[in-house]
C-alpha cells in the first residue's frame, strides 16, 4: 500500500528542488477547489448538524474544501447516530429481556450496542481520513514519528561491529 502523501512543507526527506517545486505546484491547486461552506446540509438533523458547526472552525484549517462535504456529512450523521444509541443504551441497558414464542423471558442484546459499535468504526475510518484524529493531524502536519527516516551513518556504524 502507498504512503499517504504529505505537505512539501512537512516533508521530512530530502527531495530535489525540481521534485520540491513540482509537489508545490500541485498543492498550490489544492487551493482552486471551493472552500467548505459553514453551512451544514439541510438533510442533516439537528445533532448531526450541531457537530457539522462544532467541528468547522478547526477542520476549516486542514486542507480540505466543498468536495469533502458529504464525507464531513456522514461522519457528523454517524455521530449522530452513535450519540442515540448511547442514548437507548443507557435508558434501556446493554441488555434486554422479551418473551418468546413460547412465552418463556430470554435475555437479549439490546440492537443499540451492535448500532453504537458501527457507528463508532464508522467515526473512526471517517475521522482518519478528515484531518480529525490525533495521529491524522499529525502527519498533516509532518509530525509523524513513524515516517521512515534512515540514517546512513547511524547504519553504518552498527554494521561495523
Amino acid at each position: 500500500m502507498a504512503r499517504r502523501k504529505q505537505l512539501t512543507e512537512t516533508l521530512k526527506g530530502q527531495i530535489t528542488n525540481e521534485e520540491r517545486e513540482e509537489r508545490l505546484q500541485q498543492e498550490e491547486k489544492l487551493k482552486d477547489f471551493s472552500p467548505l461552506q459553514e453551512k451544514p446540509p439541510y438533510w442533516l438533523s439537528t445533532m448531526a448538524k450541531n457537530e457539522w458547526r462544532r467541528i468547522y472552525p478547526h477542520i476549516i484549517n486542514l486542507p480540505i474544501s466543498e468536495l469533502d462535504s458529504t464525507l464531513l456529512a456522514i461522519y457528523c450523521n454517524s455521530y449522530a447516530q452513535y450519540r442515540e444509541a448511547m442514548a437507548d443504551i443507557a435508558k434501556d441497558g446493554q441488555v434486554m429481556f422479551e418473551k418468546n414464542s413460547r412465552g418463556e423471558t430470554v435475555k437479549k442484546k439490546n440492537p443499540s450496542v451492535d448500532i453504537m459499535n458501527s457507528m463508532s468504526k464508522e467515526i473512526r475510518g471517517i475521522a482518519g481520513q478528515l484531518g480529525l484524529s490525533l495521529d491524522s493531524r499529525l502527519r498533516i502536519v509532518g509530525l509523524d514519528s513513524d515516517s521512515e527516516e534512515h540514517d546512513e551513518f547511524g547504519a553504518m556504524a552498527i554494521d561495523d561491529d
